[in-house]
This record gives structure tokens, C-alpha cells and sequence, in this order.
């Protein structure tokens, strides 16, 4: 017999699969639209700032609003410019590396395993 939890449970995971396509194809076009911008930007170390610019700024954001997420920040203490800090993100969600960009207006590198460079596209410019 069909209940309403199970049409509900499947209705859900129908969501969630939905949710998760949208995410992927969001962050695919994006990389592949500013991916001229993204790759000058990382040939030197000078211009890794302008790469973390647009990263924030063209690809974060647009990603987190593009998900329906409406981040509201609030900071227990200013980061300071210049200042070296530890950011750590739980991996909750993919969400998570977006939000992070974010956060920091001071431009961080991501530390992680060494399987993610074999990653296409994103293994790149991991």
C-alpha cells in the first residue's frame, strides 16, 4: 500500500537528486565561462589575488545565491589584512568551499587531499 511517507520519502530524494544536478551544472558553467579569466590568473604567484578575486566574487557567489543560499555573515572578530588565519570548513555541504571564499576577503590557499587533483577542471585550479 502506497502512504504518505513513502510518496513523501520519494518526493524527497527526487528533491535532493534535483538539488544536487542544479549544483553540479552551476558550478561547470561557471568554471567554464570564467575559465579564461581563472586560467591567466593562476600562471604566477603575483596574480594569485586577482585569481582569488574573481573566485570570490564571479564563481562563489553567484554558486551560494544560485542555490537559494543567502549567506549572513557575522564575524566574532574583523579578520585583519595581512594577518594569516586558519579557516577550517567541516564539509558539511559542497557549499562549504564557497562559503568560505566568502567569508575571507584575504586572499587563502585550500588545503586537501592529494586524490583531488585528478579531479578534471577543478583538479587544475585546486
Amino acid at each position: 500500500m502506497l502512504t504518505f511517507e513513502k510518496v513523501q520519502s520519494v518526493l524527497k530524494n527526487i528533491g535532493q537528486v534535483l538539488y544536487r544536478i542544479w549544483f553540479y551544472i552551476l558550478v561547470a558553467v561557471l568554471i567554464f565561462v570564467f575559465a579564461p579569466a581563472l586560467l591567466v590568473t593562476t600562471f604566477s604567484e603575483k596574480t594569485y589575488p586577482h585569481f582569488f578575486w574573481l573566485a570570490r566574487n564571479f564563481w562563489a557567489k553567484p554558486i551560494l545565491y544560485g542555490m537559494g543560499c543567502f549567506p549572513e555573515i557575522v564575524y566574532q572578530e574583523k579578520l585583519r589584512k595581512h594577518t594569516s588565519y586558519m579557516l577550517v570548513a567541516n564539509h558539511t555541504s559542497m557549499l562549504d568551499i564557497m562559503l568560505m571564499l566568502l567569508v575571507s576577503k584575504n586572499p587563502f590557499v585550500f588545503v586537501g587531499k592529494k586524490e583531488l587533483v585528478k579531479i578534471p577542471v577543478f583538479g587544475f585550479f585546486y
